[in-house]
């Protein structure tokens, strides 16, 4: 009877230590799940927040506040991060530095100093329209003098980058090859003639809406899906491969924002080409060395739902734009050199990621 006693005992005790271990179990459990769901590219992204710091991922905090909390006023001034590098003491110094290399009379480059640090005091509650002249005349001037020294390079996003959006969107199908192939085409020149619907069907505003990528990835998509209905599916892919292209495209900060207005007109053929091409060349020769950007397409294997091709565009371009002024600065600061910038890398990975999303979302609204 005693030894039934004990028995019945060590189980009872058994029953309560385990019933007390449940919820540590499930905690531990519940803290791993989010881990299993992260693909390797979240995982490549994290490390690249870890490398940034508690104190670096602060800045990213503060950068992005200030970007949602910009006037619309200053959001569409000409040169507009030229405003925000004076956030910066070294931009500063890299400002007046160039303004002394401006063929001008000493009398104007003080203007120019003075006018610049004027608009640097103001921001960036305090712009006004009447600071757009100023900033129109003086901006072109300073890119100029901070690329005296640097060798400009094709204006597009190089194939490779718009094939494997395409590709590993895919998912594997075996009519990948015809999305692949087909997602640089509408940068040759043809599909899209020069001069203005080359730059104008390959941008979108994230803030004023205006460019014809959104329309064009949609036009390619109803086209893919119609081809996909009558059971043409190397058709199929090849448009998703188009529609693809006009997705992507505003998804990095060039194609999103920093379009130049002139006399009430936007240039579509002028919008801040040479940086636009330096940081297109750098996204390329890190795509599968340096930072291999890369990894964030063909480790994803997460989407962002797309009902309606269109605001997809729209809602990429809002996305990137955010990160536009801080790249452009860097650019500004050091064009040969801004690629060592982890600030830079981070911004350019949360955009190639987001590109990579998007293309999955997409064609699953197709296929």
């Amino acid at each position: 009877m005693k030894r039934s006693k004990i028995i019945m005992g060590m189980l009872l005790l058994a029953m309560l230590v385990g019933m007390a271990l449940i919820p540590s179990a499930m905690a531990s459990a519940e803290e791993q799940q989010p881990n299993l769901t992260k693909d390797a590219a979240q995982l490549k992204i994290e490390a690249l927040e870890a490398e940034l710091g508690e104190e670096g991922m602060k800045e990213v905090a503060d950068y992005l506040e200030l970007q949602a909390s910009l006037p619309d006023i200053v959001k569409v001034m000409p040169y507009r991060a030229l405003a925000f590098a004076g956030t910066q003491e070294e931009s500063r110094s890299v400002t007046f530095k160039y303004i002394d290399g401006f063929n001008v009379s000493e009398k104007e480059k003080d203007r120019y100093k003075a006018g610049i640090k004027d608009i640097w005091d103001r921001y960036p509650d305090k712009i006004t329209k009447d600071d757009y002249e100023f900033m129109s005349e003086i901006g072109p001037m300073l890119v100029n003098e901070s690329l005296k020294s640097y060798e400009p390079v094709s204006v597009k996003w190089l194939s490779t980058p718009h094939q494997d959006y395409a590709d590993y969107a895919c998912d594997g199908s075996s009519y990948r090859n015809y999305a692949k192939n087909a997602a640089d085409d509408p940068d040759n020149g043809v599909m899209d003639p020069e001069p203005f619907y080359r730059y104008y069907n390959h941008y979108e505003d994230g803030l004023l809406h205006i460019g014809g990528a959104p329309g064009r990835c949609d036009e390619f998509a109803n086209s893919a899906i119609s081809a996909a209905n009558s059971g043409n599916w190397a058709t199929a892919h090849q448009r998703f491969g188009y529609s693809s292209h006009y997705l992507t495209d505003p998804g990095i900060p060039f194609h999103s924002a920093g379009v130049i207005r002139q006399g009430g007109q936007y240039v579509w053929n002028s919008y801040e080409t040479t940086y636009h091409s330096i940081y297109e060349n750098y996204v390329n020769n890190q795509w599968t060395s340096g930072y291999k950007f890369k990894d964030y397409v063909q480790y994803n294997t997460q989407s962002i739902t797309v009902t309606d091709p269109e605001e997809a565009v729209e809602d990429n371009a809002e996305h990137s734009r955010q990160y536009f002024d801080y790249i452009w600065t860097e650019m500004y600061n050091d064009p040969q050199n801004f690629g060592s910038d982890i600030y830079v890398a981070y911004y350019t990975a949360q955009c190639v990621q987001q590109c990579a999303r998007y293309a999955h979302g997409l064609y699953d609204y197709i296929m």
